[in-house]
């Protein structure tokens, strides 16, 4: 599901906070917030979904396709 324009902010600002500018791929700092979303669970065909509403939030980097994960709850 992708993020809403006020939960990019909060998505940019918390990376902010934490000194996460830069792709630890390649060194980069074209984060794609514009294409960060929601996901609810990273399962394999036929897991159940145990996490209920917990999940993560994804956001690639324009350079090279690296995409970070961080746990939704924590943002």
């Amino acid at each position: 599901m992708p993020l809403s324009p006020n939960q990019r902010q909060t998505l940019e600002n918390w990376m902010r906070s934490k000194a996460i500018i830069q792709c630890p791929a390649c060194g980069e700092d074209r984060w794609r917030f514009a294409e960060a979303a929601y996901v609810s669970a990273l399962l394999e065909a036929g897991e159940v979904n145990l996490t209920e509403d917990r999940g993560v939030v994804k956001v690639p980097c324009d350079s090279c396709g690296y995409m970070a994960l961080f746990d939704a709850q924590t943002i």
